[in-house]
């Protein structure tokens, strides 16, 4: 008699989760809301009773009753209004709670305002500096020549030197850079630019002690050649042997 009541009331027990699934149904498996899907039927002859459930990340599943969990939208938002809100005090009355979340709201939402104000000030700025950078690329592409260092002239450094107090000359093989008894060799005009253009620099390093020129063995630089042009002739031009013939023609005499 006891055995039959256990298993009346295990039916009985059994008989509401059946009656309470139906197909369409949201659920989730195992405990876990990752595994959540759609029922579509129960399996016939099996048990435990067991379904059918389409998982909503893709493929099918089947799980017990037991198994099985149905989704409630009240506790869904109820338990994502806990999430939302960490400092949600539980023992306030629903309506306080309600007014709670309301202020929260608003705040983020005045939150948003500002972050999208924000948002569009630095979108017209990154116009701004894309035009700006369309009319240099525009600029440099126009440009024959955008190096400094391939417009450097004797004038400019001459003038760079002027303000630092120095001299330069020309040597032979290259260029002297002079500032009173200290004297130093360079073999471009380019690396005198590159030192004294530079915002600070030191003058130990411009005339290190190594690299110093004694003033009197400067020399002067080469004087250029003119060219040697070659002897004027007058056309025809003719073959040596040629102009041999004819004298020998004219010594012939007629008659």
């Amino acid at each position: 008699m006891n055995l039959h009541t256990n298993i009346n009331q295990k039916s009985t027990n059994r008989q509401p989760a059946q009656h309470i699934l139906k197909s369409g149904q949201k659920v989730y498996l195992y405990g876990d809301t990752r595994f959540s899907g759609t029922l579509i039927r129960p399996i016939e002859r099996t048990y435990p009773p067991r379904w059918t459930v389409q998982l909503d990340r893709g493929g099918y599943d089947s799980a017990t009753v037991a198994e099985i969990t149905p989704i409630n939208p009240q506790y869904i938002e109820t338990k994502a209004a806990v999430l939302f809100n960490d400092s949600l005090d539980t023992t306030l009355p629903y309506k306080e709670q309600i007014s709670v979340q309301e202020k929260r709201i608003s705040e983020l939402e005045r939150e948003n305002e500002i972050l999208r104000t924000q948002l569009k000030q630095l979108q017209a700025e990154k116009e701004i500096l894309e035009k700006d950078l369309a009319q240099a690329k525009q600029v440099i592409r126009r440009a024959k020549d955008i190096s400094p260092l391939m417009r450097i002239s004797l004038k400019r450094v001459l003038r760079l030197a002027k303000d630092a107090c120095m001299n330069v000359q020309r040597t032979v093989g290259g260029w002297i850079l002079r500032m009173g008894d200290r004297a130093r060799k360079f073999r471009r005009l380019a690396d005198i630019w590159d030192i004294l253009s530079q915002d600070n620099w030191y003058l130990e390093d411009i005339f290190p002690k190594d690299k110093l020129v004694a003033i009197d063995l400067i020399l002067p630089p080469r004087p250029r050649k003119p060219p040697t042009l070659p002897n004027k002739q007058t056309l025809p031009l003719m073959r040596p042997e040629d102009i041999l013939r004819n004298r020998e023609i004219r010594l012939v005499r007629c008659g």
